[in-house]
This record gives C-alpha cells, sequence and structure tokens, in this order.
C-alpha cells in the first residue's frame, strides 16, 4: 500500500515569501505545484497555524486523523511549524504507539517559495524516508537526518539545522539517493495502539539560583522541575518539593542542562530527595518528551503508581 496522507498545520512552510511579518497560509495549493517521487498522495489541512499557536487539543486532532485513515495508507507525513515540532513529535509518540506504518513530521525554517528554501529537500527527504520499508514509528526528518521522536529537540532558533537528537543517534541520515539507518532495523512486530487523551494539568518550571519558590497553579496534577546538574534541588526548596507532594501532586525531576540527562542519585542533594519523597527522575528524556508524556501519563492513571509506570514506559 503506498499511498501517503499528507497532513499540514501551517508553519514556516506555509508561510508566504515576504518581507513582512510571516503568518501561515494554505500550503496544499503550494505543494500540489512541487516534484516528489511519490504519485499517490492525499492532501487534508486541518488547521493552518503558527506552531507557536498549537495546543494539546491539535495534537489530539492529528492523532485522531492518522487514527481515521491508518487501514488506508501506507504511511503519513505531516509538515509542521518548527517552534514546537519537538513537542508535536513527542506527543505523537505517546498517542500512537507501536506503529508499524512510519508516522514523519517536517517543516523547513525557510518558506517554500524563498530563495535556496530548505523545505523542498525537507519534503523531498521525508517522503523518501516514509516510503522506506524499513521505517515505522513516529520521527521527525529534518535536513538530512531522521531522529526518533522521542529525543528530538529544536537547538537553533535561525539555522538550517535547527534540529539534533538529544541523549540518542540519528534514527538514520540521507546520503545521495541511499537512506543510511544508524543501526539495522530488525524486523518489526508489534500492535499498533491509539489514544485520543491528554491531560493539560501539567507544569513545567525553571529554577534560578536562590529564587524563590516557583508559584503553581492549585489545579495543577504534575510539576516537571528542571533542576541544576543532574537535577539537584536546592535545600531551601525542600518545603516546596514537601508542599507539593502532600497536595497530591506527581513531581518529575529533569535538568536543565541540554545533553546527559538527570542522575538524582548521583550526589547527595538529589538522592536524599528521592529518599525522603515520591519523586521521579525524568532521566535522559528532553524537557519536551518529558512535557508531553506527564500530560499523556496523566491522562492514563489514577494513583501515583500508575503515573510514574505509564510516564516512565515500564
Amino acid at each position: 500500500m503506498n499511498k501517503i496522507l499528507l497532513i499540514t498545520t501551517g508553519g514556516t512552510i506555509a508561510c508566504p515569501d515576504t518581507d513582512k511579518a510571516r503568518s501561515p497560509q494554505n500550503f496544499s495549493k503550494t505543494f500540489r505545484f512541487c516534484e516528489h517521487e511519490i504519485q499517490d498522495i492525499e492532501i487534508v489541512e486541518p488547521f493552518c497555524l503558527d506552531s507557536t499557536n498549537m495546543t494539546p487539543r491539535h495534537y489530539i486532532e492529528l492523532a485522531k486523523i492518522i487514527t481515521k485513515n491508518y487501514g488506508g495508507c501506507g504511511g503519513f507525513v505531516i509538515t509542521h511549524g518548527t517552534d514546537t515540532l519537538a513537542y508535536a513529535a513527542a506527543v505523537l509518540s505517546c498517542l500512537i504507539e507501536n506503529s508499524e506504518k512510519p508516522v514523519v513530521l517536517t517543516g523547513s525554517m525557510k518558506p517554500f517559495s524563498a530563495e535556496n528554501s530548505d523545505a523542498p529537500e525537507n519534503l523531498r527527504n521525508a517522503f523518501r524516508f516514509v516510503s522506506d520499508k524499513r521505517a515505522h514509528g513516529v520521527s521527525v526528518v529534518f535536513g538530512r537526518f531522521a531522529y526518533d521522536a522521542a529525543h528530538v529537540s529544536k537547538i537553533h532558533t535561525t539555522a538550517i539545522n535547527a534540529f539534533e537528537s538529544v541523549n540518542f543517534p540519528p534514527s538514520a541520515y540521507f546520503e545521495r539517493e541511499r537512506i543510511v539507518f544508524t543501526e539495522p532495523k530488525a524486523e518489526y512486530s508489534g500492535t499498533v495502539q491509539f489514544y485520543e487523551t491528554l491531560d493539560e494539568r501539567v507544569e513545567t518550571v525553571f529554577l534560578v539560583p536562590g529564587a524563590p519558590a516557583p508559584i503553581i497553579r492549585p489545579d495543577t496534577r504534575a510539576v516537571i522541575i528542571l533542576g541544576f546538574g543532574t537535577g539537584g534541588l536546592p535545600a531551601y526548596l525542600e518545603g516546596f518539593l514537601k508542599e507539593l507532594v502532600e497536595r497530591g501532586v506527581y513531581v518529575i525531576m529533569s535538568t536543565q542542562v541540554l545533553r546527559g540527562g538527570s542522575d538524582l542519585s548521583l550526589y547527595e542533594v538529589g538522592s536524599e530527595i528521592m529518599d525522603k519523597y515520591p519523586v521521579i527522575d525524568a532521566g535522559k528524556m528532553t524537557v519536551e518528551y518529558a512535557s508531553m508524556r506527564a500530560m499523556f501519563a496523566l491522562s492514563m492513571s489514577d494513583s501515583f503508581d500508575d503515573f510514574r509506570r505509564i510516564f516512565s514506559n515500564e
């Protein structure tokens, strides 16, 4: 089955090339004039937004479109604005599990019609990747690389190579007419699972040395704390942590550092926290994935143990 569903959502790739402030317009009209290798493409455009305005409601809508069309398509390509593309990829990897068919997100740093735009190459590579029999699951294709959706982050605001895989190697890279996978893919086996629920009562807070404790909304159910180094929490904030736990808020400790991940057991400032409080260590999760995974786990659980198990994907 070779039919590919192209889902366009707006973003820079759909913006007109203008000196004025950019705003996305209908992309499907532009795409029909593109040269591509896949002949059987169906296009849907559920919304046309700057990705700054994307919300969990839009992510669920994307998951529903894929669920509805899963049986009739060989794969899916989603064009998305780059600013929140990593969040979209992360959450779709939660909402669509064990997919034998590839779901690929891509976008561009320049409008499709701009001179020297990266959009045509990114689209071409996205369609090449989604058509490869070795590809499955949710991925991001950008520049010369394909990344696992759970490990990708935007690391530059303007550079063409704006994305990287964090704490995890790229899935594949594009070399002329070849796609080279970083590791040989075993034959796929699994049963796809679709979900259509997220709980938005999640906050992510960034610590600053000496700053007072963050203010957490009364209805918040889970908090991701971006601590220092491997995830340490200053001693003067222990009262803040204790109050959250007593309120029944699930606490996840992560790190402000891009690479390496958190490890609360490494230093006393972290290990004491884990010994005294029910705190989850995010490990090597990106901030994008931890935030979206928390929304997913919160919607699927009714106890801390369930939340921990689902969040940690145990």
